[in-house]
């Protein structure tokens, strides 16, 4: 996985899904956080950011999915656990093969290998009645792009310029 820590904090380059399904956004989280994220991981070397995607959500879900295109390219600089942490991330509209569990603010288990993985179909209209993170996806899942977005989010104000 390209994710490495140095004194200044940890670096990462993530890949996630934008996996809306009759008018709901697929979310999920680690069992033990108290936030929600899209569903996705860190791209391995020599990897594309497509198919980390295609491999997470086979991992996680056991499902196939079909990558449409590219949403938002962020750069993200955050706190998480008392360190700072630089991510890079590109944000993938996805659809799946067979959409699993849909029940809409039900959760239902996912499948990894050393985290305990909650996944939750939230309407899009209850999206910012969930902590999900990057905070930018609030708004962005209301209203998302006809073109590719950059995204810089700044939550730590570690960014030196």
């Amino acid at each position: 996985m390209i994710c490495f820590d140095a004194s200044e904090g940890r670096f990462s380059f993530r890949a996630a899904a934008v996996v809306i399904y009759r008018e709901h956004v697929l979310i999920h989280k680690a069992a033990s956080d108290d936030f929600w994220a899209l569903p996705g991981g860190r791209v391995e070397l020599f990897e594309s950011s497509v198919g980390a995607v295609e491999r997470e959500l086979f991992e996680e879900l056991g499902v196939k999915c079909r990558v449409e295109r590219l949403v938002w390219h962020t750069e993200n600089f955050f706190e998480h656990e008392a360190e700072r942490c630089h991510e890079v991330a590109n944000y993938f509209m996805v659809s799946l093969n067979d959409y699993p569990h849909f029940e809409p603010e039900v959760d239902f288990e996912g499948v990894e290998e050393d985290v305990n993985l909650v996944f939750r179909w939230v309407p899009l209209g209850s999206v910012g009645d969930y902590d999900l993170y990057p905070k930018f996806l609030v708004a962005g899942l209301k209203g998302l792009p006809d073109s590719v977005r950059h995204v810089i989010i700044n939550e730590c104000s570690c960014i030196a310029d």
